[in-house]
């Protein structure tokens, strides 16, 4: 394995914001469509940054089909005034709405010839599995956790600790990328070291930075 001044022997990376295109690009599109504004319909769509039993976070954990959300969102939708028509959750998980980031994806290929251990830690629904390995190369990853598989979700700690495990190194060995803060946040309270992605183009480089210079 190549030796980092950092002491990192891992690199974690979300899916979404991260190795695509943010999802709140869809999102939105629903909030001009619907005249609220942005935060508002976060909120409506995905649940509030803590998680909790919003139905996309209960998909996200494996305990609520796909399906079933749209049905299960309107009662977080009345304390907004908004009312809902029945194919948001299609308009969000809809083809062609993210692409991929090559700068980020050539980055996983490289940390794995680089002999880096490299991992995917994701919120993600079983039914967009096959999705993700259109869109990836799996096998640059050394260990892929998804949320529904683990039954847990970012910024919940377990997943965090289930990913260690599979990786089989120590938190403070773990450099870790993703886009939203609270999952950022979660990461630094167990010792990873962390780049919060804005611009993942750009964000791609800070990774080699971070391990040459850290």
């Amino acid at each position: 394995m190549m030796p980092s001044p950092s002491g990192i022997r891992a690199v974690v990376f979300d899916f979404g914001g991260v190795l695509i295109t943010t999802i709140t690009n869809q999102v939105g599109a629903l909030a001009t469509t619907h005249g609220v504004p942005m935060t508002t319909m976060l909120q409506i769509l995905l649940g509030p940054h803590e998680s909790g039993q919003h139905p996309w976070h209960r998909a996200e954990r494996g305990e609520l089909a796909v399906a079933a959300i749209q049905d299960a969102l309107q009662p977080w939708a009345d304390p907004h005034g908004v009312e809902l028509r029945g194919n948001e959750i299609d308009a969000l998980l809809s083809g062609g709405g993210y692409t991929t980031i090559p700068e980020m994806n050539a980055k996983v290929a490289q940390l794995k010839r680089d002999r880096y251990l490299t991992g995917l830690l994701t919120n993600t629904f079983a039914e967009f599995r096959p999705t993700m390995e259109r869109d990836l190369h799996f096998p640059d990853f050394t260990t892929v956790v998804e949320s529904f598989a683990v039954g847990r979700r970012k910024p919940e700690p377990q997943i965090y600790e289930a990913t260690r495990e599979l990786l089989g190194v120590e938190h403070e060995e773990i450099l870790y990328l993703d886009d939203f803060a609270q999952n950022i946040a979660t990461a630094q309270s167990f010792g990873w070291s962390t780049i919060h992605v804005t611009d993942p183009g750009s964000d791609a480089a800070r990774i080699d930075e971070f391990l040459l210079t850290s």
